[in-house]
């Protein structure tokens, strides 16, 4: 499809608007001129005498938008070196759940009866109103049940440079493509919340089982998302990527006066190199969710939520993004104030879906109509039923969500302090078993005979803890939760011994990067492509999509695009 001419609209921040924030300084001399159209040297970049590296395509990143870039790119012809920071490749998409909102008219939709085009997915993509041939039931957290037509999108944005509609062109022939090389897609088990598209949402490869890899290795991860990401990666080996892993960019390196992306700096086995994209350098490096400048101006209360979903596996920290603002891409907005878009699980840091590290936790299922939720100071400061995305689009409600109401009380340095309270009636009933150093981080959990050495054992006031439980206590003899609205409220915290358990919130998909059109080309601050330079996924913005769809399609376009129109 034709690269569509014009503006982006009220997507694209302005110059004024990156240079509010401070700290990020890495593009002060590409804005102070206006363009692209400085020099190398003034962006701080290397001359380079020699190439220890060269391939058509640096990929840069082996996550779901690297690993679709080189597979596509290698299928095409392309010669592909992929490197990326991590020691493993798949990024936090090896860690994802597996869900994929992509269809079509693909075979499993047919199958099922399910009607979907690509005018369908763009409508649904576009149109900013409920639509009117199915419906939904929810409960607000203002106390109402409304039934509403189904929502066709994770909110109303414009298609602005055309990326709506590349993405509904590119999605059947995404989807068959990955079908072909092997993901065994099975009809996923989600929410009628979650039929983004319709019928999009029903497959998923997130069965463990399913992922049978001739050339496993000890070690390779099987859960969620590896049903996507190991058939890529076996499509871009086969197809000769050559991989680099514990290999870290550095600098994107860019000719004088505004010319050709021909390059990278990185590090590698404890060395600077320079590796020559002799067609283009790929940007899959992630979000900026790891990056507290890069925070400041996407989303400014998110600086108070250290973790990241998908570490230690993956740290995202936004460096990819300020080396391409380094040498002019300009930034896109997407819908940076993103309700959705995170974990939250008792008693563990990690996301527990696919975490091979420390501690699981629980999953979120704790009876919220027997616990409180309290503060660092010990009280109680909000409904426990507010989730991690209720439907605050349903007018009248209110629009709070459980991260933004957690992130405006106190932080130790794993973000806000949010425990679960209950007692042992409560732990009983529900089947938990709290083992420390086993199911439970051991910082994460305290138990007491009374609620003073519960709160001595957790480091709270216990007079407003005890305070806490009373009027609680109090509000559930009366029928009513006077305070914050909870709709359930059936049992009091009465019989010892009580228990907490610390929320570990961590924020699993960031919208905004830098700017793309719908060939997945990098622009910069006169909307302009840089020449040789791509991005996709986390590190890309310009469409406002969470999870692993939108980083596969475009990362998949720019490996065709670069394979087949860059010479």
């Amino acid at each position: 499809m034709a690269e569509k001419k014009g503006g982006l609209g009220s997507k694209m921040l302005t110059k004024r608007d990156f240079m509010k924030v401070s700290g990020l300084t890495v593009g002060a001399a590409i804005l102070a001129v206006g363009g692209a159209s400085t020099s190398l040297a003034t962006t701080g970049s290397v001359s380079v005498k020699k190439w220890d590296y060269e391939a058509d395509v640096i990929v840069i990143g082996t996550g779901p938008a690297g690993l679709s870039c080189a597979a596509a790119a290698a299928e095409s012809g392309a010669s592909v070196i992929a490197i990326d920071a991590n020691n493993k490749i798949g990024g936090k998409g090896i860690l994802s759940g597996g869900n994929l909102g992509i269809g079509g008219g693909t075979r499993m939709q047919k199958d099922l009866g399910y009607v979907e085009t690509a005018d369908i997915i763009y409508e649904d993509r576009t149109v900013p109103n409920l639509r009117t041939d199915a419906t939904m039931k929810v409960d607000t957290v203002d106390n109402r049940k409304v039934t509403m037509g189904m929502w066709r999108k994770i909110s109303g944005a414009e298609d602005g440079e055309g990326m709506a509609r590349a993405f509904a062109d590119n999605s059947l022939d995404t989807w068959n493509w990955l079908d072909k090389m092997g993901c065994a897609f099975i009809k996923a088990n989600v929410s009628k919340m979650s039929q983004v598209y319709r019928g999009s949402r029903y497959f998923t490869t997130t069965a463990q089982t399913l992922v049978d890899r001739d050339n496993g290795k000890p070690g390779d991860l099987t859960s969620g998302g590896a049903g996507i990401i190991w058939p890529l990666y076996d499509k871009a080996e086969e197809g000769g990527v050559e991989f680099m892993l514990s290999c870290k960019m550095t600098k994107i390196i860019r000719e004088d006066n505004g010319g050709r992306v021909v390059g990278i700096e990185a590090t590698y086995n404890g060395k600077t190199i320079y590796m020559k994209g002799k067609k283009a350098v790929f940007l899959g490096t992630g979000s900026w969710n790891g990056n507290d400048n890069l925070k400041q101006l996407f989303l400014p209360w998110l600086t108070r939520y250290p973790h990241i979903t998908g570490e230690p596996y993956v740290k995202n920290d936004g460096k990819g993004i300020e080396a391409a603002i380094a040498i002019g891409a300009s930034l896109s907005t997407d819908r940076g104030s993103d309700w959705h878009g995170w974990h939250r699980h008792p008693g563990s840091l990690w996301h527990r879906s696919g975490a091979p590290f420390g501690i699981s936790g629980f999953e979120d299922g704790f009876l919220d109509s027997e616990s409180i939720y309290v503060n660092a100071e010990g009280n109680r400061f909000m409904n426990e039923e507010i989730g991690e995305d209720n439907p605050a689009w349903v007018g009248g409600s209110k629009p709070f969500y459980f991260a933004q109401i957690c992130a405006t009380q106190t932080t130790d340095k794993d973000g806000p302090v949010v425990w679960i309270i209950m007692d042992e009636t409560s732990r009983m009933k529900q089947k938990l078993e709290f083992k420390p150093g086993e199911n439970v981080e051991t910082f994460m959990y305290g138990k007491g005979n009374t609620l003073e050495e519960l709160a001595s054992a957790i480091k709270v006031p216990g007079a407003n803890l005890a305070a806490s439980v009373k009027r609680y206590n109090e509000l559930v003899a009366k029928g009513k939760d006077e305070d914050f609205g909870k709709q359930e409220i059936t049992a009091q915290i009465i019989k010892p011994p009580f228990h907490a358990i610390k929320w570990g919130i961590q924020k699993h998909n960031t919208l905004g990067g830098v700017t793309i059109n719908p060939k997945a080309r990098v622009l910069d601050w006169n909307r302009k492509p840089i020449p040789g330079l791509y991005a996709a996924g986390e590190s890309a913005g310009a469409m406002d999509l969470i999870g692993l769809a939108r980083p596969i399609v475009f990362g998949r376009i720019a490996g065709l695009t670069i394979a087949k129109e860059e010479k």
